[in-house]
């Protein structure tokens, strides 16, 4: 049997220009591919906001050009030409969809954030629907797992979809928020009664003053009537009285009767869906001003004064992390997170995942 040589690199070469110049109509291909690329819903339009979107939900678009067009490395022949034009005119299709029903608005109102970015990625008639309707974006909450990539200047952005409509900003644990990024947002966004901030470790008390005589000076504005700051160290009692000032709570206001505030795992920080106008207040024991949760054990709640008695901060009253009763005068396990669980949560099936030690 002959065995033909294997063609030098220089001849591949050649062979390869022959090829390139051989397929038909090449200036035409590349025109082509160019106004597949203005056609692709992926493109421009859905870039807008594609890198934001793409820097908080951390993924990539999951189209591309090279999708739309329909174009390989294996397309060889006529045909690709073929499906050239289909792809085409399918993108062109896209591009003259109608505005979507009245129901979809509706519906994508009861998304979340991190929900609403990841609609806005499907296609370009979502992607404008998400984007241009600021009564999406009323509401901003901020959490688990969104809130480790939300800086000043990505929550800008957000804050700005909703063209000033903007009434809550709920921002929990989100530690590369600062005072200045915040002071953008309010200076941005009249509208805005509620404003929870719980656990965003580099904002500082006197920053949040400031920025709330400076907000709620304006006569324009209602001013912010909610404010929540559970976690936020260096709190002192001039500090929460000029708070309460600025607020418009006084003593009674404070003092009316709301829903119970619970410890759990889950259920850390008081949010904007309760009434109160600030969630930090004095705890009877150590006269700190701290965070109060109220026990969830019958026998505290049945028994004279024994809700009121047993309603304080963490450090003062030890708490089950499941169902939020106190465990000084019961049995308790203590698991590897060094969180107690009292002996009723310990003996269900589903403790956590951390072990007991």
């Amino acid at each position: 049997m002959d065995i033909q040589p294997i063609p030098s690199n220089l001849q591949g070469d050649k062979n390869l220009n022959r090829c390139i110049q051989s397929y038909p109509d090449n200036a035409h291909l590349d025109e082509n591919l160019n106004m597949g690329t203005a056609l692709n819903p992926c493109s421009e339009e859905r870039e807008t906001g594609g890198a934001l979107t793409r820097y908080i939900l951390g993924f990539e678009p999951t189209c591309s050009t090279g999708a739309i067009v329909g174009f390989g490395s294996e397309s060889t022949s006529s045909s690709t030409g073929l499906q050239f034009i289909e792809k085409a005119e399918g993108a062109e299709s896209v591009a003259k969809e109608e505005v979507p029903h009245e129901a979809l608005g509706f519906a994508l109102s009861y998304l979340g954030v991190k929900d609403l970015l990841s609609v806005e990625r499907v296609c370009r008639s979502l992607c404008s629907t998400v984007q241009g309707d600021p009564l999406l974006w009323r509401t901003l909450n901020i959490d688990q797992p969104l809130n480790e990539r939300i800086t000043d200047d990505v929550l800008l952005q957000l804050a700005t979809r909703a063209q000033g409509n903007l009434q809550c900003l709920s921002l929990v644990e989100c530690a590369r928020i600062t005072d200045d990024g915040l002071r953008r947002v309010l200076e941005t966004n009249p509208r805005l009664t509620k404003l929870c901030v719980p656990g965003c470790t580099r904002l500082t008390i006197e920053g949040i003053l400031n920025n709330l005589k400076a907000f709620n000076s304006d006569k324009g504005v209602q001013g912010i009537k909610h404010l929540r700051i559970g976690g936020l160290y260096g709190v002192t009692y001039e500090h929460f009285e000029e708070l309460k000032l600025l607020l418009g709570a006084d003593n009674k206001k404070l003092q009316n009767h709301y829903k119970p505030h619970f410890y759990n795992r889950d259920n850390f920080y008081l949010l904007c869906d309760d009434d109160r106008a600030i969630d930090i207040e004095m705890c009877p024991r150590c006269e700190k001003l701290r965070l109060l949760y109220d026990c969830t054990a019958k026998s505290c709640q049945v028994e004279d004064n024994a809700a009121q008695v047993c309603r304080a901060c963490t450090l003062c009253i030890s708490r089950c992390v499941q169902c939020g009763r106190c465990v000084n005068n019961t049995e308790y396990e203590e698991n590897f997170c060094l969180e107690l669980i009292c002996a009723d949560c310990f003996k269900q099936p589903d403790r956590g995942c951390c072990l007991s030690i």
